[in-house]
């Protein structure tokens, strides 16, 4: 089995030289591969590397990547207003000749918003070991991520799987109900000659031509049913095969329904029709499941 869907989640945490930081992955059903990256403030270096990797590993999806890190509490600047925090204490001071009032403490005064400004985090800059470091982390996202699609990928391998058979247990009945389909058109096609003869008997050569032909294309169905093995063949093949094989999957439900479709208009009777009926309905499901495939 090498199925893979596309729903997954990532996460891995790491230590760096500036600080410990966790990357989250997460991807859900695309047409394509879409990416959007959530990274901090300096970061913007290894954006170009970890688009790479997700396009290396991942042929669909819809993909948000996210870096989050808590630099180290050394890192931080902290600043404080001098004026602000002189314009308080004054304020305090005139405040506390007020009955019942006390003066600020400096404490107070310093938990005041605006007084105490981290001027930032000191710049993060990303050399060629800090991006190593950081790409490792993601790596193992990007691991748990893979791994979380590949179970994906297995629970539709049996779902598909057990739709294939279904229909190949169809298309087995059919051939059956197919046996009596010339009988069954060549008595319809008596009916309709006499229907067309009408009460004076009198019926062109090139009408009755014409009636021949179609009634001659619908008594023959096993081209429909070769078809429908052949590709229930190419369905499995493609689930073996290591590539995304999503949208061949995909393009592979067209061609089951179109023969699915010309077998129930071909039908000449109920069996043949219901078994086609039963046919559309399991490949309903096939493809739904397929927009899952990577």
């Amino acid at each position: 089995m090498s199925l893979k869907g596309m729903t997954g989640f990532g996460r891995s945490e790491f230590v760096a030289d500036w600080g410990r930081g966790h990357w989250e992955a997460r991807s859900v059903n695309g047409r394509g591969l879409d990416m959007r990256l959530n990274l901090p403030s300096g970061y913007e270096r290894i954006d170009p590397d970890v688009r790479a990797r997700v396009k290396a590993r991942f042929a669909r999806g819809n993909f948000q990547v996210a870096l989050s890190m808590d630099t180290r509490q050394a890192d931080v600047d902290l600043g404080i207003d001098n004026r602000k925090l002189s314009a308080l204490a004054r304020r305090s001071r005139l405040m506390s000749r007020l009955p019942g009032v006390e003066a600020a403490g400096f404490e107070g005064l310093l938990s005041v918003r605006g007084v105490i400004s981290s001027g930032g985090r000191s710049e993060v800059v990303i050399d060629e070991a800090g991006a190593s470091q950081l790409l490792a982390g993601l790596d193992k996202a990007l691991d748990m991520l893979e791994q979380s699609r590949i179970e994906e990928g297995n629970a539709l391998h049996d779902v598909l799987e057990g739709l294939v058979v279904s229909l190949e247990e169809q298309v087995v009945i059919a051939e059956t109900e197919a046996a009596q389909q010339p009988q069954l058109v060549r008595e319809r096609f008596e009916k309709r000659v006499k229907a067309l003869m009408g009460e004076d008997g009198e019926l062109t050569e090139e009408r009755l031509a014409q009636e021949a032909a179609v009634f001659a294309s619908k008594a023959d169905v096993l081209e429909e049913l070769d078809r429908l093995k052949a590709h229930l063949v190419t369905a499995r093949d493609l689930f073996a095969q290591k590539d995304a094989v999503g949208r061949r999957l995909d393009f592979l439900c067209q061609e089951l329904n179109r023969e699915a479709n010309t077998l129930c208009s071909k039908s000449a009777s109920l069996g043949l029709t219901n078994c086609g009926l039963a046919m559309k309905a399991a490949i309903d499901q096939f493809k739904e499941q397929v927009q899952n495939v990577e």
